[in-house]
């Protein structure tokens, strides 16, 4: 550790709350568009992100996403925040939290399990500046690329050889990624999600303790509860940030001040909350949606059809104003509004060349799907048959049951692939907020001994679910946080300067008179400014139309790049040996899904036509590990 990292580590925390006190501020000033002139730091900023989506889209429509215009942003919601009064309480007094009559151990302990809670967000969001490694066939070669690409080319630029581009979200979670980068390096890229996460996370878990009346000893052990359970940490697509706006929509339709009094804005905000979700994974919308729909059912039996109606319009309306300019810039770019929901777009499957993720076969679905469902029923059925009825209690009802239909739904849509890592920030809630319907239950029956063996039993269970998180050591947040507090003190660089060195090498042997395909391990570094570069990911899993010609042989393929103007063809292709003789073995692998299968036989087969181009065409670059071509010159006809 040196002077100057420890001041990179604090700039970048320092950095990330003032990211977050701006996105309060902004939810505070729209808060105010409803005559609440003093909102609850937690309700402001739950609101506050919808708005900074919302803004951030209308930015990148109008290819503003600078550095100066971000700060300036920020600066605006930080000052918005100063000068709007935000208070900490978060719900009415006439009805207090049941309290203890007298002083018990559990009470006595509340002070403890706070200090532990703290030091325990304490050292995650520490954890937070700094990553140690990143997922191989999807962080290096696009999602550290994303980010970079839309702040060095003002939005979110067109990218329809990227599959993860086109499947992944729509550019919300990108724009809060450039938040971070208006100031920090690309290093600290991952704080938008996790630390923007954990803050929200931490106003969260207090909140809504609050809200449902806990005691401070049952307070105490739900924030405990909800810090200690890891998140899983896959690749740089948003989980933590998610897994918080989930709790949201629990406490946004638990809030009784809302509920009360301003029923419109309620519905407004849980529409806006499922947008932001939908615009940072693809897959949470589902989840949102459902959550929305059994809200606006129970509003329905409880305050009649009309009230369920306009509950649902609104919130309908609210989503689409979110994510409206996200999705106007998608089918620009992408050729769908929303995939896969909207259109395919570019994507694969679209042409018709390999089956559709969704192509699996029965006994995949009940071998990979139906694990994750089971466990999902139980606690709904707990839910169902022992919490309380009331509308607090039907929030928690609602998050269970989107957790349990989503997962259904994304699991048959993907194939039964990555069921666990597309659900997990939905499931983890659902399970969390167990202990708090078990606790309501107490709190009413102080009498019974039912509640606290249950009480315990959701503390076991949520306990359970937390350590068989931690069977895959890559994925889990907490086995990578000595690596991340170690690489944040040192200032670890992504890759080795070597690797630096390597990569403007291969630009400067670019020319810049047509368009570049890159298919490479590390495409964050190259200028985006410097040469019109398309990334390839996934090469042939997303293409133009009529879609890449994978029938055809390496001729073929060069003639489809250069009639849409892409002259120049990069490939690592040193890295990619390996990963060929790997993808023959998953294509003869019954076991894997039918989206895996048709992504590494697409794969392999783009390979192949890489390998016949380099051994036709002119290589304007060659260094033993990564080469460029010029596919509209013949070359010698000899292997590289």
């Amino acid at each position: 550790m040196t002077p100057a990292s420890l001041l990179h580590f604090l700039e970048a925390l320092v950095w990330c709350a003032l990211l977050f006190l701006s996105i309060v501020g902004y939810g505070a000033l729209f808060l105010r568009l409803f005559a609440i002139r003093r909102p609850s730091v937690t309700l402001a900023a739950t609101s506050g992100f919808g708005v900074v989506i919302f803004l951030g889209g209308c930015l990148n429509l109008l290819h503003a996403i600078t550095a100066p215009v971000l700060i300036s942003f920020t600066i605006l919601g930080l000052l918005a925040a100063i000068l709007l009064r935000i208070t900490i309480n978060e719900t009415d007094t006439s009805s207090p939290a049941p309290l203890l009559q007298k002083p018990s151990a559990a009470s006595k302990a509340v002070p403890i399990l706070l200090l532990v809670t703290a030091l325990v967000f304490i050292v995650r969001i520490a954890a937070t500046v700094h990553t140690q490694s990143y997922q191989a066939s999807d962080d290096y070669n696009f999602y550290l690329a994303a980010p970079a690409k839309m702040l060095r080319l003002h939005h979110y630029a067109a990218d329809p050889f990227s599959e993860r581009r086109i499947m992944s979200s729509i550019g919300g979670n990108d724009f809060l990624q450039t938040l971070v980068l208006a100031v920090l390096p690309l290093a600290d890229v991952q704080m938008a999600d996790r630390a923007l996460g954990l803050l929200l996370l931490a106003l969260l878990s207090f909140s809504l303790a609050a809200e449902f009346r806990l005691t401070p000893p049952q307070r105490a052990v739900f924030a405990l509860l909800v810090f200690t359970t890891p998140q899983l940490t896959f690749n740089l697509t948003f989980v933590l940030l998610p897994s918080a706006f989930f709790f949201a929509l629990v406490y946004l339709a638990a809030h009784r001040k809302l509920l009360a009094a301003n029923p419109t804005l309620q519905a407004l905000l849980l529409g806006a909350i499922t947008g932001v979700l939908a615009t940072t994974k693809s897959t949470y919308l589902p989840h949102g949606v459902i959550f929305v729909g059994c809200f606006a059912l129970f509003q329905t039996r409880r305050r009649g059809l009309s009230s369920g109606i306009k509950t649902l319009l609104l919130a309908a309306l609210s989503c689409l104003i979110v994510m409206a300019p996200w999705m106007i810039a998608s089918h620009a770019t992408s050729g769908t509004l929303f995939y896969p929901s909207l259109g395919k777009g570019y994507q694969y499957s679209a042409y018709g060349l390999y089956p559709a993720p969704s192509g699996a076969g029965l006994s995949i679905l009940l071998h990979k799907v139906v694990p994750f469902c089971a466990p999902l029923l139980f606690l709904l059925g707990l839910e169902w048959y022992l919490g309380d009825r009331d509308e607090q209690g039907e929030a928690i009802l609602a998050l269970s049951a989107a957790a349990l239909c989503a997962t259904l739904l994304v699991g048959i849509g993907t194939g039964g692939d990555s069921v666990r890592r597309y659900n997990y920030p939905c499931i983890i809630p659902a399970m969390l907020l167990l202990y708090i319907v078990f606790s309501r239950r107490r709190n009413t029956f102080p009498g019974s001994r039912r509640w606290p063996i249950l009480q315990t039993v959701s503390i076991l269970f949520i306990a359970y679910t937390a350590i068989t998180t931690w069977r895959n050591k890559f994925t889990n947040e907490y086995d990578q946080i000595p690596l991340g507090l170690k690489a944040a003190l040192q200032d670890t660089p992504i890759v080795p300067p070597s690797v630096t060195a390597e990569y403007a090498a291969v630009q400067r042997a670019i020319p810049t008179d047509a368009g570049v395909l890159a298919t490479v391990t590390n495409s964050f570094l190259f200028d985006y400014r410097a040469n019109a570069i398309s990334i390839a990911d996934y090469p042939g899993a997303a293409s133009l139309p009529s879609g890449w010609p994978s029938r055809g042989d390496g001729n073929a393929l060069a003639s489809y790049l250069l009639a849409h103007n892409l002259r120049y063809l990069v490939c690592s292709y040193a890295d990619f040996v390996p990963l060929d003789h790997e993808a023959v073995k998953v294509l003869h692998d019954p076991s894997r899904t039918q989206w895996i299968h048709s992504e590494q036989a697409i794969i392999l087969r783009s390979h192949q036509q890489y390998d016949e181009l380099a051994r036709t065409r002119r290589h304007l670059y060659d260094d033993g590990q990564i080469y460029v071509l010029d596919l509209a010159e013949p070359g010698r006809d000899e292997p590289h």
